[in-house]
């Protein structure tokens, strides 16, 4: 989350040397989507979240670029979610998908700018921030 995108690319040559064949890109800015594209081995995966934002000049090699839209209800997806959805208390209870941990905000609808101060702050790490309205004041 914090590092450089040198020192990201020399982390994950401290895994492998070879080139990934499937990368999720879960922050998609350009910066991550050219070091994901760049580490993808040749007919390798690259999963963004956001939009391509990788210039056409830099697409020439054969590498396939995806955008993940989560979204069920189109036609061309609503078999795959249904088949997601029917797997999906498996899938928690084995551990393959974890759910996100989760911090509540203390005083409902009024703790969000503490919240969102937090985050400015970058005081905010693997958890996403909850509030609860009911608690409001």
């Amino acid at each position: 989350r914090h590092l450089s995108i040198s020192a990201l690319t020399a982390e994950v040559h401290k895994i492998t040397s070879k080139p990934i064949d499937f990368i999720y890109d879960a922050v998609s800015l350009p910066e991550t989507q050219e070091t994901g594209y760049s580490l993808l081995a040749e007919g390798g995966n690259l999963v963004l979240v956001l939009q391509s934002q990788l210039k056409d000049k830099d697409v020439k090699e054969k590498k396939n670029v995806y955008s993940a839209f989560g979204v069920w209800t189109l036609p061309h997806s609503k078999d795959l979610g249904a088949l997601f959805y029917s797997s999906l208390s498996k899938l928690l209870e084995t551990g393959d998908i974890k759910p996100n941990r989760v911090e509540v905000v203390p005083g409902g609808l009024n703790g969000i700018v503490a919240g969102l101060k937090k985050l400015e702050k970058d005081e905010v790490s693997g958890v996403k921030l909850v509030a609860h309205p009911q608690e409001t004041a």
